[in-house]
């Protein structure tokens, strides 16, 4: 397998961590994947008025599980081979993830509540997929957790919270540019302060990769961290904007 490839392998092994299972069934942190994509999708159908939606996002999940075990699991061998069982409960799920959001849209049909589902949707998307490509791990033995360390992914869900509820409260009372930089600055500063109390008085160090410093002998990591940690919450906004501009069209529909 190509490096670049066998890299994606490596970094999404954490997904397989099987959460549930009875019998049959069981859900692990694809699950949760597959359950954003359903709601997602089902969504995108609804705001663009495409007829017949339930069959539309019955058929592309079932597209993507046939392209997925043809070409991302036999030709580039990304992921592990499933069985058809494992197809069906991702669809099941996929399918799960639409009905909840349909659920949504019912219950909040006057889009009174629109916004903080994006927020809530945007925080634990970039939260998600970041502390657990990542792989974070701890000096500290109780910090960790299997397959995704919970206390980083509290952590930045919080962080993504707070960022985004200062984005929202500046954006309706000045621009998009102050609404933007702002927070982003407040950020740094807190990060900045918060490196340096865990990492020189308390001793916490975060230990899965060799790292360096960004600046000032603070936030020690990579460089791949670092670029996330000085880009964060421009792409929690980003994300926040990108669904917020979704669901509102379906408050038009």
């Amino acid at each position: 397998m190509a490096p670049f490839f066998q890299n994606i392998r490596d970094n999404t092994e954490w997904l397989y961590g099987v959460i549930f299972e009875y019998k049959l069934f069981y859900y692990d942190l694809w699950s949760l994947v597959h359950l954003w994509s359903g709601a997602i999708l089902f969504a995108l159908l609804t705001a663009i008025n495409v007829k017949k939606r339930w069959l539309k996002l019955l058929l592309i999940l079932s597209a993507f599980e046939v392209v997925e075990t043809l070409f991302f699991i036999t030709v580039l061998n990304l992921f592990k081979p499933e069985k058809s069982v494992d197809v069906l409960n991702d669809i099941v799920i996929g399918m799960l993830g639409g009905y909840l959001m349909y659920a949504f849209f019912k219950w909040s049909h006057t889009g009174k509540y629109y916004k903080l589902l994006a927020l809530f949707i945007s925080t634990i998307t970039i939260a998600f997929l970041w502390v657990g490509w990542y792989g974070y791990i701890y000096n500290i033995p109780f910090f960790n957790s299997p397959y995704i360390n919970w206390w980083a992914l509290s952590c930045w869900t919080l962080s993504g919270v707070i960022i985004l509820l200062m984005f929202i409260n500046l954006k309706d009372k000045r621009n998009i540019f102050f609404a933007v930089t702002l927070p982003w600055f407040i950020y740094l500063v807190v990060l900045c302060g918060v490196e340096y109390i865990a990492y020189h008085l308390l001793n916490f160090r975060e230990i899965s990769q060799p790292s360096t410093p960004m600046i000032f002998d603070i936030v020690h990591g990579s460089k791949i961290m670092h670029i996330y940690y000085l880009t964060a919450p421009v792409l929690f906004i980003g994300l926040f904007i990108i669904l917020n501009s979704l669901l509102k069209k379906n408050e038009q529909t």
